[in-house]
This record gives C-alpha cells, structure tokens and sequence, in this order.
C-alpha cells in the first residue's frame, strides 16, 4: 500500500474500508479475496470484449470493476476502469485491447499490494 494515491493501494480510503466494517479484519481479508477472484473474472471479460469490439460488455466489466477497486482503495484504477466505462458508453472505444492491458496490469498491482498488506500485517 502507499501513503496517499500515488501507488495501487491508497491507505486513507483502505483504512476507511476497515473502519466502515467496524475494524473487522477477518472480514476486510474476505472482501480483499473476493474482490481479488471477481476481479480476475472481471478482466477476462474486458479481454473478450475488447477482442470481440462489445462496448457494451465492456461498459459492463469496466462498471463493476470500478465500484470493487474503488471500495478497496485501488483509487488509480479505479479511475481507468471509469475511463473506459464512460467512453464504451459512448459506443466507441479507441485501443480498447491497450486499455485493457493497462487496466489488467493495475489490478494486478491493486490485487498484489493488498494481499502483501495482509501478509506483513504482525500476527495477533
């Protein structure tokens, strides 16, 4: 994680994930899986539609994609996923295979700093 926005991970908007969830680690370590195994699933889907030209599909997978990464601090890719969401909504999307390159590497970074974050975290 880093220290504002400027990495995968920002720590005010994590830190504000643990707080909503009223400090339940546990249960923040479960949404980081899910989000981790959705999001995977969710990046296949960017890759078939951006192979198969679906601005709707896209529009589709950008969308969730973005709520999840924005819940769990991934700010920064969160933006991208809205980019390209807000321009497959306009039915035309430009290197739509760059942009899902680019989007499939933030959230590897996304997915990769949350669950080192969990690994250095001191044993209870």
């Amino acid at each position: 994680m880093t220290d504002g926005g400027s990495g995968p991970i920002d720590r005010a908007a994590f830190a504000n994930l643990v707080e909503m969830t009223g400090g339940d680690v546990p249960f923040v370590d479960e949404l980081v899986d899910t989000y981790v195994e959705e999001g995977h699933s969710l990046i296949a889907r960017l890759r078939t539609a951006a192979t198969d030209g679906s601005t709707d599909e896209l529009m589709r997978a950008a969308h969730s994609l973005k709520s999840s990464s924005m819940n769990v601090g991934a700010l920064a890719l969160g933006e991208e996923c809205r980019l390209l969401e807000a321009e497959a909504r306009g039915g035309s999307v430009a290197d739509a295979a760059s942009q899902v390159a680019s989007i499939a590497a933030g959230f590897d970074e996304a997915a990769g700093a949350l669950l080192a974050q969990r690994e250095s975290r001191p044993a209870p």
